[in-house]
């Protein structure tokens, strides 16, 4: 029995991206507390818990309570609202979609 070597390909690309995620991309400038907040509160409903910024404030790390009591770690950077990483339980629920109500 022959193995294709796709499957294997794609094993590696998803390792490889998720080793990466939450990495500022190169074009990405410094975002300041307060837009920082402004773009979680534009995506996710809830209240920060915590902001701090991380590699001279090129990401901003918030811990984000959401409406159910969960708590999402959002990390992210300029320019506008680059969300790097969400992590947490309730991100769906707690999600803004674009255009609707908060």
């Amino acid at each position: 029995m022959r193995l294709s070597a796709l499957p294997l390909l794609c094993l590696c690309l998803s390792l490889g991206a998720t080793a990466a995620a939450g990495d500022p991309p190169r074009d990405a400038v410094p975002i300041g507390p307060a837009a920082a907040l402004d773009c979680a509160a534009a995506r996710y409903r809830g209240e920060a818990l915590r902001l701090r910024d991380d590699e001279d404030g090129l990401v901003q790390e918030l811990r984000w309570l959401t409406p159910a009591g969960n708590v999402l770690q959002i990390e992210l950077t300029g320019p506008g609202c680059r969300f790097l990483e969400v992590k947490g339980v309730g991100q769906s629920e707690a999600r803004i979609l674009p255009g609707g109500q908060r």
